[in-house]
């Protein structure tokens, strides 16, 4: 999973490699510079590290994210929630609206995106 993050004049903005084109939607329009939702996100990936959770659920605007114990899914509310999606049954449009990766690659995504917003996880 390859990512760059740049800034215009809009605010922060997130570009991702094919297959994982929702997460830079997700962490553009959905998190942004917003601290209380990175915070939120940085709390839940400590609480699932420590199996004190077994999911975390954030709701979006658009898209909405699934953290579990293994891995964390950005999913568009343009999919249906209610039919299951195999990846392999998605065309090229909806492979733009879900994205998937393991729990340890997007604690890595969310710190580097923190950084470059200038949250500070710590405090």
């Amino acid at each position: 999973m390859e990512y760059e993050f740049s800034q215009d004049l809009t605010g922060p903005e997130a570009r991702f490699s094919m297959g994982h084109e929702a997460l830079g939607s997700w962490l553009t329009h959905e998190i942004g510079e917003r601290r209380d939702k990175l915070a939120s996100l940085f709390k839940a990936l400590q609480d699932l590290n420590k199996k004190r959770v077994w999911e975390f659920q954030l709701d979006g605007f658009e898209f909405d994210l699934l953290l579990t114990r293994d891995d964390a899914t950005v999913r568009a509310h343009s999919l249906s929630a209610d039919s299951e999606v195999r990846e392999e049954d998605l065309d090229f449009y909806d492979a733009e609206s879900i994205a998937r990766c393991g729990l340890e690659d997007f604690t890595a995504l969310l710190d580097d995106w923190a950084d470059f917003v200038g949250y500070d996880a710590a405090s």
